[in-house]
């Protein structure tokens, strides 16, 4: 039998790539675009992310102004940093993670105290009929309903006014 000879292009940028490009885990792109860049080592090429988040999206879109992103990527971080994040491995914290002999959880450290308190003013201003979608798009990163739509928009502009950033 004989093999069959691929054509080969004389200038490199225009060669058919033999390494497969590295895409990462597919959890990485479960809604995310990508683009796939040159990298420094020949032949190679790396996926880049255009939307890091579902906030992104949205902004794509026109759905929603950058200034309503930055709100919610901060009630975002003050929540990561009270440590309410749902955990699929234990803490690193070992005071968090230890129990007394009193029946009690030990408490927060000041910085997570703090953000806690942060993040739970942030909720009281939005209000007990918006935080349910502000809460799934900024902290849990998810899609929300065609309601849901509606009560986030209202929502992060409330948060906007908390925070204010919108002056």
């Amino acid at each position: 039998m004989r093999l069959r000879r691929e054509p080969v292009a004389t200038d490199r940028r225009f060669r058919t790539n033999r390494i497969p490009a590295d895409h990462g885990p597919q959890e990485r792109w479960q809604h995310s675009s990508r683009m796939m860049e040159p990298t420094e080592k020949a032949g190679v090429l790396a996926a880049r992310a255009l939307e890091e988040c579902v906030l992104d999206i949205f902004v794509a879109r026109g759905l929603i102004a950058a200034v309503h992103r930055e709100a919610a990527l901060r009630l975002r971080s003050d929540y990561q940093a009270a440590g309410l994040t749902v955990r699929v491995i234990g803490s690193y914290n070992p005071a968090r993670s230890s129990f007394s002999p009193f029946g009690a959880w030990n408490e927060r450290t000041e910085k997570e105290e703090a953000a806690y308190q942060r993040w739970r003013n942030a909720v009281r201003a939005i209000g007990i009929q918006f935080s349910d979608a502000v809460m799934t798009v900024a902290c849990h990163d998810r899609m929300p309903g065609e309601q849901g739509m509606r009560d986030m928009k209202a929502g992060l502009a409330k948060l906007v006014k908390w925070y204010r950033m919108g002056e």
